[in-house]
């Protein structure tokens, strides 16, 4: 039998950060082949509560609006603006 663990991480960082950079400052580890350059898709976060920045093009190609309204975001192009909740999707 398999059970769930929560990890609840809370850094402080300057706005206009990517969520990528904080997760970086707060030792968590986001899978990001590309780097952080909006290019691979891989780096998938789902915002729980609080806002990011507007959708990048490179986040509607790769999420598509349907995944973007849902709340899922790119961690290398969602730029923290206020308090945020981030939930790290690993696929």
């Amino acid at each position: 039998m398999s059970v769930k663990v929560k990890f609840i991480h809370q850094v402080k960082v300057k706005n206009e950060k990517t969520v990528l950079k904080a997760a970086k400052e707060a030792k968590l580890s986001i899978k990001a082949p590309c780097g952080g350059k909006g290019t691979c898709g891989k780096c998938i976060i789902k915002i729980v509560e609080g806002k990011v920045s507007e959708p990048t093009k490179a986040e509607i190609k790769l999420l598509g609006q349907q995944k973007i309204d849902e709340g899922y975001r790119l961690a290398c192009e969602a730029v923290v603006v206020e308090d945020v909740s981030i939930k790290i999707v690993k696929e």
